[in-house]
């Protein structure tokens, strides 16, 4: 396993006067196209590392993180995610790549769906995941943005959790307590530095939408989010799938918001399966396959395993 890591990069990129970065471990021999991971807020190029093990051995493994959310001059609020698609593009043709298999996880989606209307042509597959919110989580963002105007880290990583991991004690969720504290750890010691990057994050996604209007063709597209997301509900991502001809919907059974980190192994496992066109029907880890557009008219059943 250290031999096939010792590739590993990173590589910096500069777009429109924003500075960003991306980590790219290369696959000897790879079975399908390059997956680029599109991270989630308040991650970084490293918040993947985690999954090399399951793509490496047949993907090229590229994570790019939202422009100036790592740099002291942090994208606007005022700017939309067309911004951060624009930034992928420029990262693709400075990496000479054609086509790709993208996802976009949780904030992520944004720019990735934009991505996809803009230029379905460089996507061999696309997979959103955590994707959209609405009205309700937009007034949690509110209280968020709060809290980091006050530099008030111990509030905001406490307002945070609870919007990524259902506290619904009736509710079964995979690893909830492991997971909570890692979150809470991780976000109510952020610095000085991190708030005033953060704060520029929250403001973007409360004065934004997840999608804009114009739908998705002639990409083989997955939809899935935590079967208990309160912050991406199953309904809006489900409606996300309606606006993308044949895409695929399902949701990660006993897992919410960070269902990537509550059953890390069975996501990583979708993802694979998805990039490599492995049957998606019959995991026991996904409560069911949908297709609310509709299936693909080239689209047979006994060959997808969809």
């Amino acid at each position: 396993m250290a031999e096939s890591f010792a590739a590993e990069q990173v590589r910096h990129f500069s777009y429109q006067g924003y500075e960003f970065a991306c980590r790219i471990l290369e696959c000897p021999a790879p079975v399908t196209e390059p997956v680029v991971v599109l991270c989630g807020a308040f991650q970084n190029i490293r918040s993947y590392h985690r999954y090399d093990k399951y793509w490496h051995d047949s993907a090229t493994v590229i994570c790019m993180e939202p422009p100036g959310s790592y740099s002291p001059d942090p994208v606007p609020r005022t700017v939309g995610y067309d911004f951060d698609a624009g930034a992928l593009a420029h990262l693709l043709d400075e990496l000479d790549l054609s086509r790709i298999n993208l996802l976009g996880v949780s904030l992520g989606t944004a720019p990735t769906h934009r991505f996809a209307q803009e230029y379905p042509e460089r996507i061999a597959r696309l997979m959103l995941t955590g994707a959209a919110w609405g009205d309700t989580a937009r007034r949690r963002l509110v209280e968020l943005e709060h809290w980091l105007r006050l530099r008030r880290a111990d509030e905001f990583g406490r307002t945070m959790v609870e919007l990524c991991v259902n506290g619904d004690p009736t509710l079964t969720v995979r690893n909830r307590e492991a997971v909570r504290r890692a979150l809470l750890d991780h976000l109510s010691t952020a610095s000085e530095a991190d708030m005033v990057r953060y704060l520029a994050v929250v403001g973007r996604l409360v004065d934004h939408p997840a999608t804009q209007p114009g739908r998705i063709s002639g990409i083989p597209a997955l939809c899935v989010t935590g079967e208990h997301d309160d912050l991406a509900p199953p309904d809006l991502a489900r409606r996300m799938a309606a606006g993308i001809e044949g895409a695929a919907f399902t949701t990660i059974r006993e897992t919410c918001h960070v269902s990537f980190l509550e059953r890390n192994a069975d996501w990583a496992d979708l993802v694979l399966r998805f990039i490599t066109d492995q049957p998606l029907a019959g995991l026991d880890y996904l409560t069911g396959l949908e297709h609310p557009a509709g299936r693909p008219e080239h689209e047979e059943t006994a060959s997808s395993g969809w």
